[in-house]
């Protein structure tokens, strides 16, 4: 599965996602570690009521988390 967000494309791999940004300077992997180290950050930030400061590569982590959890059909 491909997906292009904000300039980048993300395909999917047995370890979470390969990144390549369209102007080709910059890719890398994201891996379910990843995920998980990223959600463990923002729901503390959350919590703590601060406003996350996110990275470039967390900025991508989050875009693909937003669309795996939430459904085309959702209306913000």
């Amino acid at each position: 599965m491909n997906r292009q967000l904000n300039g980048f494309t993300a395909t999917q791999t047995q370890e979470g996602f390969h990144v390549i940004s369209h102007d080709k300077t910059k890719e890398f992997e994201i891996t379910v570690n990843d995920f998980n180290e990223f959600a463990n950050k923002y729901a503390q930030d959350t919590l703590e009521g601060k406003d996350p400061e996110l990275s470039e590569k967390e900025e991508i982590i989050f875009s693909i988390w937003e669309m795996v959890l939430i459904p085309d059909s959702t209306k913000h």
